[in-house]
């Protein structure tokens, strides 16, 4: 998912586990800022937290990114939802689904006691409408591709415009056998499936309320629907916005917290500020505040599982078309420094697009341990060998780029780092900084409208195709620059059918990922997200999870202070 430091930097979404003969996961984060509870409960159990971007919509069919799926995931509840140590557990569904042998069929049992925030019941029927909506080509939500990375019975079939069943949402492979049984088709074995439909594309949705609201659903708190464990009641655009518990949650007897504001904050200056003087029960830190906390109680640090790039749009610079251009700016940048440098936050130097401690294979092996030094690293001789050649062989002496990407404090010092070392490391190359606030930088990326963008990705499942299968030929999701290679293409193909074979699957995906950055370079991998943040030692069990949210307080507690 798209993050918003992705970038979100996306967010997308803009965040999820595996069970299955397929996946040992593990996770690189999920930090518990504090542990177990032993003190005594405060009396108003409230917190005040901070996101640097504002949401961009709250409407679940238009969510891509980490801020809007984390307001979403916290007002709203899907079949599943992850614990604070990232696995998948019941929520609307009673229990785990029941499985066919072919490990194509689940049938879930929705709770019974699950309601919405107008009273009505949770059904079956809310998520077979919700989903078939995500799929409709009128709905033109981004995120519809992932029912087809689910296999979900004809979900591909439903969004491909030249098939027979295009738009045909009643042939998805999703039906309500009753009030309050789903039962869901795939296509294939999905090693995945249980730990996907956590993700907010999968949320259930009440026809009567959405077709009442029209476009205005998702656009105030007061257009919106609850049936999780907090109702939003307040949205200050740009500011900020409100969470109260929500008694009428299945579980609302285990949630502590009781009200939420989350302020937007972009400077971190002013973070750290409303942190010291207590108007923040937790801040992120960015560089050069985090040899003030580091030796602090209060400080923690974590490696997340998305990773940043750079998108390179050969629709809008032909010089991009050409391998050498590609290789040469990925082999100018130095990474390993700028994480050091501008980050200093756990972030780590990355020349893959697969994160490192992300996810294991069945032979308990981490994906990244097939290449762990990444591809084409930093060679700033090599790199200008290669313009060299690319010059003569494009007939060309200089290069005019424009690289675009957030306008918060941090992007901005990304941005310029990597346009320098780009400058300095490529002769002839020209590289204009376009710093965006975060909603247009949103517009202009998903419609193309682009030369370079600085991006980032966080998954959607525990899985490698979460970030693999992004880069398809037409992927709506993030393939908005050009790229297109039939050898990947088919790779992707083979991993997707090879589900019922791990092993092999696991090896296609690995082939796949060579493909795109060693032989391609279809983008310019950065680093691997880190987190510096303090919060303060009366808070327990908020976490910064690896993935998925960008914070959850679903399991927190305040104590007396």
């Amino acid at each position: 998912m798209k993050g918003k430091r992705k970038v979100k930097w996306a967010l997308f979404l803009s965040v999820i586990l595996v069970l299955g003969m397929l996946l040992a996961g593990c996770s690189s984060g999920s930090k518990d800022t504090s542990g177990t509870s032993t003190g005594q409960l405060d009396s108003k159990q409230e917190l005040n937290l901070m996101e640097s971007a504002d949401i961009p919509s709250l409407n679940w069919t238009q969510i891509t990114d980490t801020t809007s799926s984390t307001a979403i995931g916290m007002v709203t509840s899907g079949l599943m939802r992850l614990d604070q140590h990232l696995k998948p557990k019941p929520d609307m569904a009673a229990a785990m689904p029941k499985v066919s042998k072919d490990k194509k069929v689940y049938t879930f049992k929705i709770r019974k006691n699950a309601e919405w925030s107008d009273g009505s019941p949770v059904t079956a029927n809310d998520f077979v409408y919700a989903w078939r909506k995500m799929n409709d080509p009128k709905t033109a939500s981004q995120y519809a591709y992932i029912f087809a990375s689910a296999n979900i019975k004809n979900a591909a079939k439903i969004q491909d415009k030249n098939s027979p069943l295009f738009g045909k949402v009643d042939q998805l492979g999703v039906k309500a056998l009753d009030d309050h049984t789903l039962q869901v088709t795939l296509d294939k074995p999905t090693p995945y499936f249980i730990s996907l439909v956590a993700n907010q594309s999968f949320l259930p949705a009440k026809k009567e309320f959405v077709e009442k609201e029209g476009q205005n659903l998702g656009q105030e708190a007061s257009d919106l629907l609850f049936n999780g464990p907090y109702v939003l009641t307040s949205w200050k655009h740009g500011d900020s916005w409100t969470f109260k518990k929500n008694d009428k949650y299945w579980d609302a007897k285990d949630i502590h917290i009781k009200k939420v504001k989350v302020n937007v904050i972009k400077d971190t200056s002013t973070a750290v500020n409303m942190y010291q003087t207590g108007k923040l029960d937790s801040a992120i830190l960015s560089s050069e505040f985090v040899n003030q906390f580091k030796n602090s109680k209060d400080f923690h640090t974590t490696l997340l599982s998305g990773t940043y790039f750079l998108y390179l749009n050969q629709n809008k610079v032909p010089a991009l078309k050409n391998v050498k251009v590609r290789k040469a700016i990925n082999m100018a940048i130095d990474r390993n420094n700028m994480s050091k440098l501008l980050l200093n936050n756990g972030s780590v130097g990355a020349d893959y697009i697969v994160p490192k401690n992300f996810v294991k294979g069945s032979d308990g092996k981490d994906f990244r341990s097939y290449a762990q030094g990444g591809f084409n690293g930093y060679n700033p001789a090599e790199a200008k060998k290669l313009w060299d050649q690319a010059k003569k062989e494009l007939g060309i002496r200089t290069l005019k780029l424009d690289i675009m990407g957030q306008d918060n404090d941090l992007s901005s010092k990304i941005l310029e780092y990597i346009a320098n070392q780009m400058e300095k490391n490529l002769p002839g190359m020209k590289v204009t900084v376009n710093k965006q606030p975060w909603g247009n930088y949103l517009k202009l990326t998903s419609g193309g409208n682009f030369q370079i963008a600085n991006s980032g990705w966080s998954p959607d499942y525990l899985d490698p195709m979460t970030f693999l299968d992004l880069w398809t030929t037409g992927n709506p999701n993030q393939n908005q620059m050009g790229y297109s290679d039939p050898k990947y293409d088919q790779l992707i193909k083979e991993a997707v059918a090879e589900g019922a074979q791990p092993d092999k699957r696991w090896k296609t995906m690995q082939e796949a990922e060579k493909q795109l950055l060693d032989k391609d370079q279809a983008i310019v991998p950065i680093y691997q997200k880190g987190l510096a943040y303090v919060t303060k030692p009366y808070v327990k069990g908020l976490t910064y999870p690896a993935f998925g949210f960008d914070l959850d307080w679903t399991h927190a507690e305040v104590l007396k202070h």
